[in-house]
């Protein structure tokens, strides 16, 4: 008996040794091959900057949401996605933190966004409250707390059955182009070592392979969206934002297989990228192109979205359009100078600081300067369009001996342009750009006289600087006494002045 059964039990044995055998994991089976090609169309926004009401050169949200319902109807594997620095900017957006601007991007119909790094300008808590509002996804792979990621890293979604997947980077400038208080604790990975690591992750598992980036191609950023691109070959197409780039410049810059996508910034262009994937669900061909008020004259705006918009702006008008002063000049501030050289606008912005601090010198960044003023009345909205961001006069103390570092700090990145370039009221310097960073700036004067090492200056500047923003790490701890928003010092500024001209742009002390 007992031989009986333990020859049954050698039986059984054998059974479960040849059912563990035949039921081994299957090799990885490739997908079946499309019945036929698929297009898909990638429509894409950057750097919009709350400019959603449509002006003689932005298209606003009303006439993107036509062009993109036009084109869904065309091609009903169209899909909407944002590459970040949306939901602040001007008053419409800034009065309710972002909330207008995720509601109508819900009404669009946004798919996936990444955020860029003035997203964070409302706080890392008020971002997470408009991402929870949002009908749309926000995709980040690279912002951590804690150890945990904050945001999704991606989503695969088929469309006709090509299996796209779509990640998001941001850039790691977030740590100090955002006020860094409003990020405390939060890591921004290297774009080049996450994506990396998602793309490995993902491999296998799908067709096209999507990057939506709020990274640019500034040369003073490191990384930049094509250095992605060269160590993320895999990638078919990068929708890029951060450095308000147009498509027409990527194409020039972009030297690599992947096609980067950009529509410059503030809603002149909405990005257009069709995709055909083949039957062996390789991408056949993809191109690039993007609609512009220029190029796109009879295109109308969605009657619903201009309409909720119209209402806003309404409402908001009778206080943003009271005329503050007037100016005999036109008032410069456009990127490109304010970034690379002092302006008359950055000059009256600094000595404004100056005028209700009553600081010996001032510091202004290029960067916090987001527009030009025309000869004319300049209004209340003007001065919150130019400054939008509501950071707040500080002042601090130093000595002689410690500014030459916040200097070099601001001419740091030239000649390429960035926004710690500064715009100095009360003192000057001398540039020599031929010279290595660190090593650029001589013979500075206070008020006329040559800085005196051992003395101790006043300095006003935003809290964002004093915070270590644009990397003004010398300044972190510094400061001592607070006055009212930036927006709101320049406006009382210019009250006091009445009439802008060459002659008053310098505060007489």
């Amino acid at each position: 008996m007992k031989k009986r059964l333990a020859g049954f039990a050698v039986a059984i044995l054998a059974l479960l040794v040849v059912a563990c055998t035949t039921t081994a994991p299957v090799a990885f089976k490739a997908p079946e091959p499309l019945a036929q090609e698929v297009s898909i169309t990638i429509m894409h926004t950057n750097d919009i900057h709350a400019r959603i009401v449509e002006s003689k050169t932005e298209l606003g949200f009303s006439r993107m949401a036509t062009a993109f319902k036009e084109q869904k109807a065309k091609n009903p594997n169209t899909i909407l996605i944002d590459a970040g620095d949306t939901f602040h900017g001007l008053p419409i957006a800034n009065i309710d933190k972002g909330a207008i601007v995720v509601a109508v991007m819900n009404d669009m119909g946004y798919s996936y966004m990444t955020v860029g790094n003035h997203d964070f300008n409302y706080g890392m808590d008020r971002l997470l409250e408009l991402e929870k509002e949002a009908k749309f996804k926000f995709l980040v792979a690279n912002v951590y707390k804690d150890g945990k990621r904050v945001f999704t890293p991606y989503v695969i979604q088929e469309i006709q059955g090509v299996r796209v997947a779509f990640f998001g980077l941001t850039t790691p400038e977030t740590a100090y182009k955002a006020d860094p208080k409003l990020v405390a604790g939060i890591t921004f990975v290297d774009p080049i070592v996450e994506g990396r690591a998602i793309a490995n992750e993902l491999a296998g598992k799908y067709d096209v392979l999507v990057l939506i980036s709020h990274i640019g191609t500034d040369k003073s950023s490191d990384p930049t969206s094509i250095k992605v691109a060269q160590a993320i070959p895999e990638l078919d197409v990068i929708l890029d934002g951060h450095s308000h780039t147009s498509l027409e410049n990527l194409v020039k810059e972009n030297q690599t297989p992947v096609l980067i996508a950009s529509t410059g910034s503030y809603g002149v262009g909405l990005g257009v990228v069709d995709l055909v994937v083949g039957t062996n669900r390789a991408v056949k061909s993809k191109s690039a192109r993007t609609i512009t008020v220029a190029n796109s004259p009879n295109l109308k705006g969605d009657t619903e979205i201009a309409a909720r918009l119209a209402a806003l702006t309404k409402t908001q008008d009778a206080v943003l359009s009271q005329k503050v002063a007037s100016t005999a000049i036109a008032l410069e501030g456009k990127r490109e100078i304010v970034r690379t050289q002092q302006s008359n606008l950055g000059t009256l912005i600094a000595n404004g600081m100056l005028f209700v601090s009553g600081a010996d010198i001032a510091l202004m960044n290029g960067g916090g300067i987001r527009d030009s003023i025309p000869a004319g009345d300049i209004t209340l909205k003007q001065v919150y369009t130019i400054m939008p961001f509501g950071n707040y006069i500080q002042t601090g103390k130093f000595k002689g001996s410690e500014l030459d570092a916040i200097l070099e700090n601001g001419v740091g990145k030239l000649p390429a342009p960035d926004g710690r370039f500064p715009h100095l009221a009360g003192w000057t310097y001398s540039l020599d750009i031929s010279k290595p960073a660190g090593d650029r700036v001589s013979n500075i004067m206070v008020g006329g006289q040559p800085v005196d090492p051992n003395k101790e200056y006043t300095l006003a500047t935003l809290n964002f600087l004093f915070n270590g923003g644009d990397d003004y790490r010398m300044l972190v701890g510094k400061n001592s006494t607070d006055f009212p928003s930036d927006a709101e010092v320049f406006q009382k500024h210019l009250q006091a002045i009445g009439t802008v001209t060459n002659d008053n742009l310098v505060l007489k002390k």
